[in-house]
């Protein structure tokens, strides 16, 4: 852009000043649509990401998708301990039975080793 010829010095300032004050109006809003921008980037954390489980109706940021997996984690441990424990319960009732009938059959057979 070439500077026109000026007759004074109050129309050069006229011209500057007006040049100026479009330059600002130009950042003004250069900068407003930048920071729209921004404001549309998810802050750091766990909100940057997003996964929707599989059968899951809404999307999960990673604290909700952590909480999800290692409560049924969670679930499944106490399940298999409970387990565990009826497991190791039927054991102790099914070897009592077993050395009962042991003892029985040796009764019965003649034998007095209760040892083996």
């Amino acid at each position: 852009m070439e500077t026109p010829q000026f007759k004074s010095d109050e129309e050069f300032f006229a011209w500057t000043f007006e040049k100026i004050s479009e330059a600002i109006t130009n950042l003004t809003h250069r900068v407003a649509q930048v920071e729209e921008g921004l404001q549309k980037i998810p802050p750091p954390g766990a909100d940057m990401i997003k996964y929707k489980p599989p059968m899951s109706p809404v999307y999960q940021n990673l604290k909700e998708l952590f909480d999800t997996i290692f409560g049924t984690l969670n679930s499944y441990e106490e399940r298999m301990a409970k387990i565990e424990l009826d497991v190791e319960n039927l054991k102790g009732k099914y070897y009592s039975e077993l050395e009962n009938l042991r003892s029985r059959l040796n009764n019965l057979e003649g034998n007095d080793n209760s040892d083996e």
